[in-house]
């Protein structure tokens, strides 16, 4: 079978992680014995917030310790508030920064044990975890790409979040976003015609096959089973809390017309509680056609949002 490469990480907003002291990683067990590692920094060391954002990472095999843009421009979105991160299964900060989606010492455990399903019941545990113990009052995640699915998706099944935030996250289906990702590579029509076809026949096969050890641009069986399985409109009717959408309109990763219409069909279908934003000419790391990062001010959007949505 032939390699497919990986269309809907946070291309462009994963970097090296700049110098910033990480706060000390704090672990949680999960039921088969492993252990979650996570990280809770207070924005006033002298005086814990009863308010949590906790910032979910994209798709890559790295340490959520490595994305630089989280204490350069996330944190903002609700300064106020403590900052919560969390590894993904099988990835501690000992792992150094990679951009390579093919990297060869992605840890066996990730390769086999992460999916949407698992991120999410990992950010819930740790949520019940520290709402119990430190008493948060409320919460708000905030992901970009498949981070921002996996918000959508803790915010379905959660009682801990209060308010949900989701930046290029793509549309209700995967295999459309990365159909769009495909179309928007400037190769000939023959070649694309061909390789969209090996895609679909990627895709029927991870989906009609029983779990087997795979590397696909990063990636295991089971997680690429979770993402080409999840009905991103059918988890969104499940929130009941706000969220906020927000889609660069020159997304070359995932489908900016397919969030649009998602979006549109929740409206349609009676959900009160979706608010959108477009941003034309913005590419999946909200930067813009001169080069130029927008992240700020999208963050910035983000912000005002949270400020109108949740009572003080």
């Amino acid at each position: 079978m032939k390699r497919i490469h990986l269309l809907f990480g946070l291309a462009g907003v994963l970097f090296p992680a700049c110098a910033h002291a990480q706060p000390a990683a704090r672990e949680l067990a999960r039921d088969d014995g492993s252990r979650i590692r996570y990280y809770l920094e207070p924005r006033d060391p002298a005086h814990r917030s009863d308010r949590l954002l906790l910032v979910i990472q994209g798709s890559d095999c790295n340490s959520v310790t490595r994305v630089r843009i989280i204490q350069s421009d996330l944190v903002r979105a609700w300064p106020q508030a403590d900052l919560l991160t969390v590894e993904k299964y099988g990835i501690d900060d000992t792992l150094p920064y990679d951009g390579d989606p093919e990297r060869p010492d992605c840890p066996a455990a990730y390769l086999e044990r992460d999916n949407l399903q698992q991120r999410a019941s990992d950010l819930d545990a740790v949520l019940t975890e520290l709402r119990r113990t430190l008493g948060y009052r409320q919460v708000v995640a905030l992901g970009g790409s498949e981070g921002a699915v996996v918000a959508n998706l803790l915010a379905s099944r959660s009682r801990n979040v209060d308010a949900t935030i989701a930046f290029n996250g793509g549309g209700q289906w995967f295999l459309n976003d990365m159909l769009h990702s495909l179309a928007s590579e400037p190769v000939p029509a023959a070649q694309r015609r061909a390789a969209e076809q090996g895609l679909r026949s990627f895709a029927r096969h991870v989906l009609a096959s029983p779990p087997q050890a795979m590397n696909m641009s990063g990636h295991g069986h089971s997680w690429w089973r979770s993402v080409l399985e999840l009905d991103q409109l059918a988890t969104l009717r499940q929130v009941a809390g706000p969220v906020l959408i927000l889609q660069g309109g020159a997304d070359a990763s995932v489908s900016p017309q397919e969030t649009l219409s998602m979006v549109a069909r929740l409206r349609l279908a009676g959900s009160r509680n979706i608010d959108y934003r477009a941003y034309p000419g913005l590419d999946h790391a909200m930067t813009g056609p001169d080069g130029i990062s927008r992240m700020p001010e999208v963050v910035d959007d983000m912000a005002a949002w949270l400020r109108r949505t949740l009572a003080p």
